[in-house]
Parts: C-alpha cells; sequence; structure tokens
C-alpha cells in the first residue's frame, strides 16, 4: 500500500509553526483543519484492507480489434464511506469509453464495474496488476493499494475471406486398386444414394431396411490431399539486403500472418487436412485438426533479421507425400533456390511459392499508383519461374497494389 502524506505533512508543520509563531487563534483552525486530515488518514488505512476486490476477463482468446470486458467486483466490509478511484489495469491496453472510474462505497457494501477493452496487435498479452486509490477532498494525501493478478490473453491475428482452391486433388482410376486413401473421408457423410453395385460395407443398412430399398453412403470430399503450409518469417541467410528490407521485413511479417491465417482457416472450415509449419526464431509446427490451435500459434510467432538456421535446410529434410500440395510464404527468394523448389516438387504434387516482398493491399480499399519496384534479381526470378508452371512449381511474386485473391487467382 503507498501512502502519500507530503502535502499533509507540509501544512502540518507550517500551520503548526505558523500557530507557535503568531499566537493567532485564526491560525488554530488551520492546525485543527491538519489534525483532523490525520485522523481522516487513520481511518482510510484501517478501511482500506476491508475492501476485497476480484477481476476476471470475459474473454481470454480475442481477435485484433475484437472487444472483451474486464469486470470487477468489490465489496466493502468496513465501516467507513470511501470515495475511490479504479484503475483497472497497470499494463498497456486499450479502453473504451473510460480507463479509471471514481466510485463511492457505503459501509457493507459491494459493486460490479465494467470496462471494454481490446488490443490493436496479435500476440500474447499479459494484464497485470490492477489499483484502487483514495485521494483525500483537500488533496493532502492519497492512499492507493495495487493488487496483485495477471491475465492471460491471446490475440488472433486477423484474417481475409478468401476462396482457396488451389490444392491438388489426385483422382482413382476405376478398376484399379490403390494403397492411398484419397478418393473420401470416411469421418464425412455428405448423404444417401441409390445401390449401384458399390460394395457391401458401403450399403447403410438401417437407412435401406427403412425406405425398403438398398441405399449406399456418399460422402463429402473426393480425391483430396494435404496442404502443407511453410511459413518463412525471416530475412535470408545469405541475402544482403540492407538496412531498409530489414524495415519492410516487420511489416511483411504481420501481413503474411493475416494471409496464412486466412488459407487455414478456410481450408480446415473445408476439412482439408493441413500441417502448418513456421519458421522463424525458432521453428513451429501443428497439424491439429481446428483452426482454433493454428490461430494461437500465428498470434505469437517472430521472425528475425539474423536467423541462426537456413530455411534451406528445414525443407530439405522435410518428409512429404506424393499427393501433398505445399505452400511457401517467403520475403524474398534467389536463383539459389529454384534447384530446391525443383526437387521439392518431384516429391509432393503441386508446389505454389508467394513471394510477398512489400506487404499487399487491402481488398477493402482501392488501386492505388505503386512507386516501389521488386529487386532485380527477383524481377528475373519471377520471370524464369514461369516456365515450370508446367511442371506445377508455381512462383508469384505479391506487389503492394495487389490483393491477395488476386494473386490467388492467377494461380492455376
Amino acid at each position: 500500500m503507498k501512502v502519500r502524506k507530503k502535502g499533509l505533512v507540509i501544512l502540518t508543520i507550517l500551520s503548526v509553526m505558523a500557530w507557535i509563531l503568531t499566537q493567532n487563534n485564526l491560525l488554530l483552525f488551520l492546525v485543527f483543519f491538519a489534525v483532523t486530515r490525520w485522523i481522516d488518514l487513520f481511518l482510510v488505512l484501517r478501511n482500506i484492507p476491508k475492501l476485497k476486490v476480484e477481476r476476471y476477463i470475459t474473454k481470454t482468446r480475442l481477435f485484433v480489434d475484437e472487444k472483451a470486458k474486464m469486470v470487477f467486483r468489490i465489496s466493502h466490509t468496513g465501516n467507513m464511506k470511501l470515495f475511490l478511484k479504479l484503475q483497472p489495469s497497470l499494463s498497456p491496453v486499450r479502453f473504451f469509453k473510460k480507463d479509471s472510474e471514481r466510485i463511492i462505497l457505503d459501509p457493507l457494501s459491494s459493486r460490479k464495474l465494467e470496462f471494454i477493452f481490446s488490443y490493436g496487435t496479435r500476440g500474447r498479452k499479459i494484464l497485470k496488476d490492477f489499483s484502487i486509490t483514495f485521494e483525500d477532498t483537500f488533496a493532502t494525501f492519497s492512499v492507493q493499494k495495487v493488487f496483485e493478478v495477471e491475465d492471460e490473453v491471446i490475440v488472433f491475428p486477423e484474417y481475409l475471406p478468401i476462396t482457396f482452391y488451389k490444392e491438388s486433388l489426385k483422382e482413382l482410376l476405376p478398376g484399379r486398386k490403390s494403397p492411398l486413401k484419397l478418393l473420401e473421408d470416411n469421418t464425412m457423410l455428405k448423404g444417401l444414394r441409390d445401390y449401384n453395385g458399390e460394395p457391401m460395407n458401403r450399403i447403410h443398412w438401417k437407412a435401406s431396411a427403412r425406405y425398403g430399398k438398398l441405399l449406399v453412403k456418399e460422402h463429402d470430399h473426393t480425391a483430396l490431399g494435404k496442404v502443407r503450409i511453410f511459413l518463412d518469417l525471416n530475412l535470408p541467410k545469405k541475402a544482403e539486403l540492407g538496412e531498409v528490407w530489414k524495415e519492410l521485413r516487420k511489416h511483411y511479417e504481420e501481413e503474411v500472418v493475416k494471409l496464412v491465417a486466412s488459407v487455414v482457416k478456410e481450408l480446415k472450415e473445408r476439412h482439408t487436412p493441413v500441417e502448418l509449419v513456421v519458421i522463424g526464431e525458432k521453428v513451429w509446427k501443428n497439424n491439429e485438426k481446428d483452426w482454433v490451435s493454428d490461430f494461437e500459434l500465428l498470434a505469437t510467432v517472430k521472425g528475425t533479421d539474423f536467423p541462426s538456421f537456413d530455411t534451406r535446410d528445414i525443407l530439405e529434410v522435410h518428409r512429404f507425400d506424393p499427393s501433398d500440395t505445399v505452400l511457401i510464404f517467403c520475403v524474398h527468394l534467389t536463383m539459389q533456390e529454384l534447384p530446391l523448389l525443383l526437387k521439392m516438387r518431384s516429391k509432393v504434387s503441386k508446389l505454389i511459392v508467394f513471394v510477398i516482398p512489400y506487404g499487399l493491399r487491402d481488398p477493402n480499399t482501392k488501386p492505388f499508383r505503386s512507386y516501389l519496384l521488386m529487386r532485380r534479381d527477383l524481377q528475373d526470378l519471377l520471370e524464369k519461374a514461369k516456365l515450370l508452371e508446367e511442371n506445377h512449381v508455381i512462383v508469384r511474386g505479391i506487389r503492394e497494389n495487389m490483393t491477395f485473391q488476386e494473386a490467388l487467382d492467377s494461380v492455376p
């Protein structure tokens, strides 16, 4: 508990000294006033510990700019009326309408207070201590009690409404057996249809008995392979891009996290198997079925200008399946990576690389004139990469005046 009484001490010393020197009865009232302030301080110090305050957060998982409530329950068991100021959090957070509130607590009373807050950036946020302060009406002293608590809030990245149907589909040929179970997802029942010579294990016996004819199960997806997404947040280890590109990388990091979050959410809501690998300060991997776990990962990942490992080494040792569609998001690409891309393509069904050096245009804004040019070596690489598209190695450089959907629509 912090007690600030400098003003009261000065008032007491001056009033007592003035009265002793002058023996003026008017100054005696000033001494009496100082005494009443000391009594008030004593009573406040006795009653403040009798306050019980609880704080809880209505949502601990938020999107950027999503609002949540910070709720306080205050109970006062003391015998003194208190005029208090509540500071809901001592850590940086964006509040709406009010960032503090003055309250009056009667003896043996309780109050409930709510504060609306949000965050403007993704990440793991810690809501630390809050405080209650009693300020003397005459500003002679104040008493502050800090309540030590800690609440964690995970702020998910933003995502864009996109349409992504660029994954490779593998169709099984009639009359041939295949070791790959790519034709249907047996866990997703789409409906029923009339029997037409299918295997006996496809018959839905209960439905057949009910309708008096043979009906077979029809599953949702046909021939859907896995999508593997590699998100590279680092600058290339051996590329000399200068200080300007290091600043651009920070902007790229936020933009590309938003894009990957959009792709993952869209794919997983269609029950597409997705594995996400993020390469930054370290390597993170997630292949859970729900997109929430991916958003929790993307909320906290960070890249670096000076990586301790090479992205190419990670891609070379990664295991792939022939049915995979691989997406790579990076800030820069050089001719030295082309042999690696060709090697990866020999192991997978389709390979798409998105190079995003400057970020991209928000779909809610109109096209604008851009004065930023891609590096000459990157322009040359994009021209040469067009020859690889016949072999399903697709490289797209996204300019700042493009939306991500426009870049996707250009992918065959």
